[in-house]
């Protein structure tokens, strides 16, 4: 008889450990890549929910521009005796902002505002702000200001403001 000894246990067959661990390499690959793309370049969804305190909140993917993307809550309140509308709008911005308020820096990464708009002088004004340290108003109240009635001015056409005004009067844009 020959000296030839089998390689391996037949009876406990296994993989070498650096082919193991090899093919669990190549097959993590695709998992990091993914994760690290959507880390450096986030998705924004159609749909948004957020939780602040035991209120629970809705909001639709309204538009976007270079900077920010803007959901508006589902619930809204429309005067149409009035000719008015108070909607709530989540501006979640693609990089922190910075901003002096009464000598004081203020960065965040989202906001909350409460917007008056009014279909007679196709105008918004900006009632409310709540200003977030984490984008989709997570993290920190960092800032609120209330009772501001900023008005921003007649909505230029083919801007958000404009769009605002023209899906919540009805008017086509």
């Amino acid at each position: 008889m020959s000296d030839v000894k089998p390689i391996g246990d037949p009876m406990n067959p296994s993989l070498p450990k650096s082919l193991a661990l090899t093919v669990f390499a190549i097959l993590c690959i695709p998992a990091i890549a993914y994760g690290t793309f959507h880390y450096m370049y986030p998705a924004d969804p159609d749909a948004v929910y957020t939780q602040h305190g035991n209120l629970n909140m809705e909001w639709k993917k309204f538009a976007e521009s270079d900077n920010f993307t803007e959901y508006l809550a589902k619930e809204q309140h429309v005067d149409s005796d009035a000719l008015t509308a108070e909607i709530l709008v989540l501006r979640n911005y693609k990089k922190p902002q910075s901003t002096l308020y009464e000598h004081e820096m203020v960065n965040y990464s989202s906001v909350i505002l409460r917007q008056g708009i009014n279909c007679r002088t196709n105008t918004v004004s900006v009632e409310d702000i709540m200003m977030f340290s984490k984008p989709l108003s997570k993290g920190k109240l960092v800032k609120d200001l209330y009772d501001l009635d900023w008005d921003i001015g007649s909505a230029k056409p083919g801007s958000i403001d404009y769009m605002k005004v023209s899906s919540l009067c009805g008017f086509t844009s």
